[in-house]
């Protein structure tokens, strides 16, 4: 086991190595994903190891070596921030970094610009192949409905953006739009989101956004899984403010 003294150790430093690298920008994105998925790989082979030497120990009776815990430890937490950053299915998410509720009609980006940071995919909507493997992936992502009115909703919009700690950039009210950016807790990747209401004639109201990843092929499932966490938040503010008119 004297491979885990060195290697463990090793893998533990790189993983930490790569996603600083990148927040920091000292390092480019595409390679600190490669250094972080081969420290994660590492890592979980010496969790793997130190599991099974420690049942190697228990079954003969013999001393396991308490030198190894701390490393096993911090191997381990390498693959939990992982799973609990990204999720389980990351690896299985459909390669397609731009997810909105409306594939036909995408809310656009007005206030966020192409010179916004650093990027390599457009905030033009790609369409076709995308918009069909979205549908195919997720569904459930759909615009929004309620019978509040525009203004109302497109306040609480922004309230539920402001509590998952988006950082709102610019705000429409006459538009009853917004946009707003949001980081991946892992490695700091900047997505972009834009935010629509549609007023219907009889008062209600379309609730529509669009989240997208600055840079990769896949986002791993983050996007999608942001717009369910805000149409959560947002159902749960609107049903407060019917509860408190009646």
């Amino acid at each position: 086991m004297k491979i885990i003294n060195w290697l463990g150790p090793s893998a533990f430093l790189a993983a930490v190595i790569s996603t600083l690298g990148y927040r920091f920008g000292f390092l480019h994105f595409r390679l600190s994903l490669v250094v972080f998925a081969i420290a994660l790989i590492v890592c979980t082979l010496v969790l793997v190891a130190g599991i099974y030497k420690l049942a190697i120990s228990i079954y003969r009776r013999r001393r396991f070596p308490v030198e190894l815990v701390p490393l096993l430890l911090a191997c381990a937490l390498i693959p939990v921030l992982t799973v609990s950053n990204v999720g389980a299915g990351a690896l299985s998410a459909t390669m397609i970094h731009d997810i909105t509720t409306d594939v036909d009609n995408p809310p656009a980006f007005v206030f966020i610009k192409p010179d916004d940071g650093f990027r390599i995919n457009s905030l033009v909507y790609p369409g076709g192949e995308v918009s069909a493997k979205q549908l195919s992936a997720y569904p459930d992502i759909k615009t929004y409905i309620t019978s509040l009115p525009p203004r109302r909703v497109f306040q609480k919009a922004v309230f539920a953006g402001s509590l998952l700690g988006w950082e709102i950039i610019a705000t429409d009210l006459p538009g009853l739009r917004y946009e707003a950016v949001a980081k991946t807790p892992l490695f700091g990747f900047v997505d972009d989101i834009a935010v629509r209401i549609t007023p219907f004639v009889d008062g209600g109201s379309a609730v529509d956004l669009r989240s997208m990843s600055r840079v990769g092929i896949t986002d791993l499932g983050t996007n999608a899984k942001r717009i369910r966490s805000f149409l959560a938040e947002l159902e749960a503010v609107l049903e407060q403010e019917l509860i408190n008119q009646q």
